[in-house]
């Protein structure tokens, strides 16, 4: 394991795209979370209200407890970056005959598929720990009276956070493997993204069936936080059900990942 872990990072270090789009990726979310703390500052210098009730400078987008829950709903959009860069890497090992060459020199397909997933956890690590200390930065700033209760308060988001965009690599994987060709594979992951499922999901009734298609699926782990704001209900913790649907969509795009391996013509 170490082997392969060693071999992965030994492509990445030296790899100028990987750290073009973690860089990317962090300086996307900072100016996303900045913004919004200066438009609701801006909004409140204007002495505009919401709802003619809530006073903008006040709503604790970025303080203890919110931050963790308001930070990693964001942060999910932003998650195609990291399945780009999967694709372009999966891809480029294909095109450029470095897998094959690999199997050649004694590298097992299985051993291939377990670099890969270090690639995917090392991403999807990294950007969680970036919004952990992204979290605590924003709430120790922001936060007038800081208690320890609400300094954890909604740390479970950040575990959600893992398994979202771990599943969500897992599918940039997997349809590198079946497509082989980097454009084309980005343009089918965004366009699915963004537009495909959305449009399949808004046109079902049944509010289950919507929650079993795959992105939703992932998406439900961290819910639309920002309607508390405007005092409505909102669901302010990971649901068992939607872990369960998640970990089962791990399951399956990893055994779907080992046979687009085990039978392709790499």
């Amino acid at each position: 394991m170490r082997r392969l872990f060693n071999i992965e990072w030994a492509k990445l270090k030296y790899h100028t795209p990987f750290w073009i789009f973690a860089g990317l990726h962090i300086f996307i979310l900072l100016m996303i979370f900045l913004s919004a703390k200066f438009f609701l500052d801006f909004l409140a210098g204007k002495g505009e209200m919401i709802n003619d009730v809530i006073d903008p400078s006040r709503i604790p987008v970025l303080q203890f407890p919110d931050v963790w829950h308001n930070i990693t709903y964001v942060a999910g959009f932003m998650k195609i970056v990291l399945a780009i860069y999967v694709i372009i890497s999966v891809c480029n090992e294909i095109s450029y005959g470095t897998l094959r060459q690999n199997i050649m020199n004694g590298m097992s397909r299985g051993e291939f598929m377990i670099s890969k997933f270090f690639l995917i956890l090392l991403l999807s690590l990294s950007a969680m720990v970036f919004l952990l200390i992204t979290g605590l930065a924003f709430g120790f700033i922001y936060t007038k009276n800081i208690e320890l209760h609400e300094v954890i308060k909604y740390v479970e988001f950040l575990p959600a956070y893992f398994l979202q965009v771990t599943i969500y690599l897992l599918v940039a994987f997997l349809l590198a493997l079946v497509i082989k060709r980097t454009g084309l594979t980005m343009g089918l992951l965004i366009l699915y993204t963004y537009i495909v499922e959305p449009i399949i999901v808004f046109r079902i009734k049944t509010e289950w069936i919507k929650n079993l298609f795959p992105l939703r699926s992932i998406n439900n782990l961290i819910r639309f936080p920002f309607s508390k704001y405007l005092l409505r209900e909102t669901q302010d913790y990971v649901a068992l059900q939607d872990f369960g649907i998640a970990m089962a969509y791990t399951a399956l795009f990893i055994y779907l990942i080992y046979l687009a391996l085990k039978k392709k013509d790499l």
